[in-house]
């Protein structure tokens, strides 16, 4: 019976109380693609990633590996600190769960979740590396993106920007970027009145006040609540009906009480509203009226902006890699600030809060751009499309596949070729769905006839079960009729040397010989006569 190909995934966090944008990532993917490979996650400890990965019917082994972090911010000898992973007790840990898993393949997920790669090359197992993030630039970078080539057969970039460095180093053939796409479960249009209502009521926020919403999983300097809070203290010396809601956890506290005192000492905490966590936060969005994402360092893509355009909301963002190119696939390039000018953002919110025409448009046309280039449809696509590569590119990989209710197939010349077993269900054949299979090339040539070796694996047998062609047909025809004759002279040389021994006469080719005396007499008898009479014929002609 063919089974699905198993999947191993490898979390480098699993946090506790929320959900970081990598780990939000890895979840949706497993989700998605669990429809073509049985996935199991490895993750370094129980959390939210994990008890939502088990309701989604994934199966989940703890397992904590080290990270090698230097990889994001890469230094001199990072590729030697990669390979003396092997020598470390946690990679005695990393090939004993391989081996018992045994997966077709794994995901490693991040840059800096270097060990599940190194330990699958090991092994002979295909590494996907999914990459989420932007690696910094430093003198040595080159030399990380180096060291992930080796490991990896092939990348995952969530954006462009975060694939280019790879790109660059001359991997594009084996590199997929597929960004990521919002929950199926998120609330639709019809329903956002209704939430928005709900929690804004929760909040206190009135019909008239105006909303502006950060987020952030966990705050620290790159996440820029510092500039957020400059640009909200700016809107309020004019703009007495904004409200400003921060969502996030203290990743950096005193970061975070900096920022929080500013607020406290500017005569305007009233109008702002700290929440450390909230439980369902994609729902926050409803209840904003702008988005703001102020990163300071490059993002690999932007979960928050691509959430806030799901739910039609105008984004305002610092131009910061993968997030500057989502804002300008969906049009709203304007809306970006250069990185660190908190000026620029009170600019943009102005421009936004003195046309709410302006503003609705700009985000129903978000909404609408993304859910071309970022909708569910479009990413589900799109991992179909790189499994199917992975099967043109490496074959051996996936040996024997099957569609539903289709026959078990192998690459041949030309293409998949049909499997006959004379036991069907002993070959290990990998399940995948038609929507893969059917973007295959299929060969011209008949079905290949396989037989069972050591125990059932199976393997093509050395003479195929076939139509022959009539050439082939004749040529062995030819060579039964030189084998017939060469019995026969074997036969008559026999028959020859017995004659000579027993004083016997034999008769011409192709008659019996006996050694019988009577026999004998009378053939010889017959030759006489037979002489006497050719003789006289001959005469005849000749006179």
């Amino acid at each position: 019976m063919a089974m699905k190909p198993k999947l191993m995934l490898f979390s480098h966090v699993c946090n506790t109380r929320s959900i970081t944008g990598a780990e939000k990532l890895l979840l949706h993917f497993m989700k998605e693609i669990d429809s073509i490979f049985e996935c199991v996650l490895v993750a370094p400890q129980e959390g939210k990633l994990t008890g939502l990965a088990r309701r989604f019917g994934i199966h989940v082994h703890l397992c904590n590996l080290p990270m090698l972090h230097g990889v994001y911010t890469p230094y001199l000898g990072i590729a030697q600190d990669a390979e003396n992973l092997r020598h470390t007790p946690a990679f005695q840990d990393a090939l004993s769960l391989l081996q018992r898993y045994k997966p077709d393949m794994i995901l490693t997920n991040t840059c800096v979740n270097v060990m599940p790669a190194v330990a699958a090359k090991s092994l002979g197992i295909p590494v996907i590396w999914k990459i989420t993030e932007i690696i910094q630039t430093t003198e040595h970078t080159a030399e990380a993106i180096q060291m992930i080539g080796r490991y990896a057969d092939w990348i995952v970039g969530i954006s462009e920007t975060a694939a280019a460095p790879f790109k660059q180093a001359g991997m594009s053939d084996r590199i997929t970027v597929i960004p990521p796409t919002w929950e199926p479960s998120l609330p639709a249009p019809d329903r956002w009145l209704h939430l928005r209502e709900r929690k804004r009521k929760q909040l206190g926020l009135k019909g008239t006040h105006t909303c502006i919403g950060y987020i952030s999983s966990f705050i620290y300097d790159a996440k820029g609540l510092k500039p957020f809070v400059d640009m909200a203290l700016k809107l309020c010396e004019t703009q007495p009906r904004c409200r400003f809601w921060i969502i996030g956890a203290p990743s950096d506290k005193k970061y975070y009480d900096e920022c929080v005192a500013r607020v406290k000492r500017s005569g305007y905490a009233k109008r702002f509203i700290f929440t450390t966590f909230e439980e369902n936060v994609s729902l926050a969005y409803t209840a904003m009226d702008i988005v703001v994402i102020p990163s300071m360092v490059k993002e690999g893509f932007g979960m928050t902006a691509l959430e806030g355009l799901y739910f039609a909301k105008p984004v305002i963002a610092f131009a910061q890699g993968g997030l500057k190119e989502l804002m300008e696939s969906v049009g709203s390039g304007a809306f970006l600030a250069p990185p660190g000018d908190s000026e620029a953002l009170v600019t943009l919110a102005l421009t936004l809060l003195n046309d709410s025409e302006l503003a609705s448009d700009t985000g129903w046309r978000n909404r609408t751009e993304a859910e071309k280039l970022y909708g569910i449809e479009t990413y589900r696509a799109k991992l179909h499309t790189m499994v199917t590569q992975w099967l043109l590119r490496f074959p051996g990989w996936f040996k024997y596949i099957q569609p539903p209710n289709g026959p078990v197939l192998t690459w041949g010349e030309g293409g998949l070729r049909t499997v006959l077993a004379s036991d069907p269900s002993l070959v290990r054949a990998l399940l995948l769905p038609e929507s893969v299979v059917q973007l295959l090339p299929r060969s011209s040539l008949p079905p290949i006839a396989v037989e069972l070796h050591d125990g059932g694996a199976v393997q093509p047998r050395k003479a195929e079960k076939r139509m022959q062609p009539a050439e082939l047909t004749k040529k062995r025809r030819r060579k039964k009729g030189i084998l017939a004759v060469r019995r026969g002279l074997k036969r008559l040389k026999r028959g020859a040397r017995i004659g000579r021994k027993s004083g016997v006469t034999r008769k011409a080719a192709g008659r019996s010989i006996t050694a019988s005396k009577g026999a004998s007499r009378r053939r010889s008898s017959g030759r006489k006569t037979r002489k006497k009479t050719g003789s006289k014929k001959h005469d005849r002609r000749q006179g």
